[in-house]
């Protein structure tokens, strides 16, 4: 009997024993679940953090190299010294008859100043090139034309850019913009040319900012010499004073289509007495206004007339015939108007 006690309590305790084992067991199951879960969910906000650093870390060096990037471009340059034998803008338009205006047309697009209208015209043999500048809000010099809002996306006179927002933004979705310091570096890129300003503005303030910016610019990249090889257009006396008080340019051109003009022999020999006066080396005028009597005016003074802007050979060739020295064109290079 006692036996069999004895037994029963052995039986009881092993299954009591087995219980507990059994609860620990599924205890430990379910730590092993929560800890499984616990460590995979740990492990992925591990990652996302790992990823959140990596894109702080990326953007900050994005953003390190764009500083450094902007403060080598401000970073002013020694000046260099022009190089031996280089022509002179007077010396390099001597030698032409044809000026690409905006910097020439591209794909049958006109008054672009982009870089590929350039490319393709010094290659057509153009080597004067008029370009057309305006300012960005943060006050550097863009060669734009106007505000048209069809040039670039976003760009218009209700939404004027910033340099770098000017630079990003494709002409036309696909030619290249270009900065005052942009064409200075291609200036010194082609020794062989020669730019001619038109500056739009006539405000003695923003005459004052555009061309302080410009000087500015040469000065930062160590490239003043290349003024030589630039050719200012003014718009009236009192702007040829105001240009000329922030920077003597050492060579203009008295552009008379923001002045008034009589139309007759009379004004227009003030004109070349005043270009004369002040060593202003050229006249630039509407092409409807001209007169071949003008001609015999401005020889008598050294005076060089030019107009604009003539996009038909026949009609350059006639003017270039009657004493005119060279004209703006979209589309004209200097094989146009060789004589036959």
């Amino acid at each position: 009997m006692a036996k069999n006690h004895v037994s029963r309590s052995v039986i009881y305790y092993k299954r009591m024993i087995a219980a507990v084992l059994a609860v620990i067991i599924l205890s430990l199951a379910g730590l092993s679940v929560v800890f499984g879960v616990r460590l995979r969910s740990t492990r992925a906000a591990l990652a996302e953090a790992q990823d959140e650093l990596f894109e702080r870390d990326l953007a900050d060096m994005q953003a390190q190299a764009q500083a450094e990037a902007e403060r080598l471009r401000n970073a002013v340059q020694p000046e260099r010294v022009k190089p031996a034998g280089e022509l002179s803008a007077p010396e390099i338009l001597s030698g032409t008859t044809v000026i690409a205006h905006a910097l020439g047309d591209v794909d049958g697009n006109s008054g672009l100043n982009c870089l590929e209208a350039f490319q393709a015209h010094h290659a057509a043999g153009v080597r004067v090139f008029e370009v057309d500048m305006r300012m960005s809000t943060d006050g550097r010099v863009i060669l734009r034309h106007d505000w048209n809002s069809t040039l670039q996306e976003g760009i218009d006179s209700l939404h004027l850019p910033t340099v770098e927002g000017f630079r990003s933004t494709p002409i036309l979705g696909q030619y290249t913009p270009l900065t005052f310091r942009d064409l200075l570096l291609l200036m010194a890129e082609y020794p062989d040319i020669c730019v001619i300003t038109d500056t739009k503005y006539t405000e003695p303030e923003a005459v004052t900012a555009e061309f302080q910016a410009m000087v500015d610019d040469a000065h930062t990249l160590g490239l003043s010499y290349l003024f030589d090889r630039m050719i200012v257009q003014v718009y009236s006396p009192n702007n040829y004073s105001v240009v000329d008080n922030v920077h003597h340019f050492p060579h203009y051109i008295y552009t008379l289509y923001q002045d008034y003009f009589g139309g007759d022999e009379d004004s227009f020999r003030n004109k070349v007495d005043f270009c004369a006066e002040h060593g202003i080396m050229g006249l630039t005028l509407n092409s409807k206004l001209w007169n071949s009597d003008y001609a015999a005016i401005a020889d008598r003074s050294e005076i060089g007339v030019y107009l604009h802007t003539v996009n038909d050979r026949d009609a350059a060739r006639r003017f270039l015939r009657t004493g005119v020295r060279a004209v703006y064109s979209d589309m004209l290079t200097p094989e146009d108007l060789e004589a036959d």
